[in-house]
């Protein structure tokens, strides 16, 4: 249905320059209290993994306790000021915090109101997720499968693009957009470069799914 990439937003305005690891965000003294993560642990745990060299896609205890560690580090030193869903969007746009984890999508529709703010992969790497259609069991098949199909030519995905903003999983929509709205067509949030995609991973989902793994991450998060 749609995708996005977890990267970093930030105001270079209040920066001081240009923003492109984890790793800055969570030792700048300069950023201290105005840096905020995801309450999303796929996003803020990916991020960090990849940060301290380690695979998000294939977690271990080993590298799943590090990334805690990081994030627990930066959290006890005030670095990050608290973790978000996507209301990181007001507090970046009114300079309440100079820097984030953000979501792709979130970014291009902030920065139609707001285009100094910035949104990068961070150099380590970023994170890339999807939100997928699917039929309920007993659902009706035919009737589900007419709507996907539906909203899968490029004439539809790019009446879609042009409102939500996230990555188009539709190949072709791209050149519709080049017609009617040229600047969501060559946004590289919205159709990222190849470049730009083999530098984003995928969260581990057994990892996601691990209870162990969810309740330190909500403790840590103060859940």
């Amino acid at each position: 249905w749609q995708s996005g990439m977890t990267g970093i937003g930030y105001d270079p305005k209040l920066v001081g320059g240009d923003i492109n690891s984890l790793h800055q965000l969570l030792t700048d003294p300069q950023l201290k209290g105005k840096v905020t993560m995801l309450t999303e642990m796929a996003d803020s745990m990916g991020v960090t993994m990849l940060a301290n060299g380690d695979n998000p896609s294939k977690v271990t205890d080993k590298t799943w306790n590090a990334a805690i560690a990081t994030l627990k580090s930066a959290v006890n030193s005030g670095q990050i000021r608290q973790f978000t869903g996507n209301d990181y969007a007001p507090l970046l746009a009114r300079g309440d915090i100079y820097a984030c984890l953000a979501w792709s999508g979130d970014m291009v529709q902030l920065q139609a109101d707001h285009p100094g703010l910035k949104w990068v992969l961070p150099s380590d790497g970023g994170m890339i997720w999807t939100d997928n259609m699917l039929i309920p069991k007993g659902g009706n098949v035919y009737g589900a499968s007419t709507l996907m199909n539906w909203y899968y030519k490029p004439t539809i995905a790019a009446e879609v693009e042009d409102y939500v903003n996230y990555i188009c999983p539709v190949v072709g929509a791209d050149k519709v957009l080049e017609k009617t709205d040229p600047a969501v067509a060559k946004n590289p949030l919205i159709f990222p470069t190849k470049k730009m995609l083999a530098n984003v991973q995928s969260f581990d989902g057994k990892a996601l799914n691990n209870p162990k793994y969810k309740q330190k991450f909500q403790k840590l998060i103060g859940g």
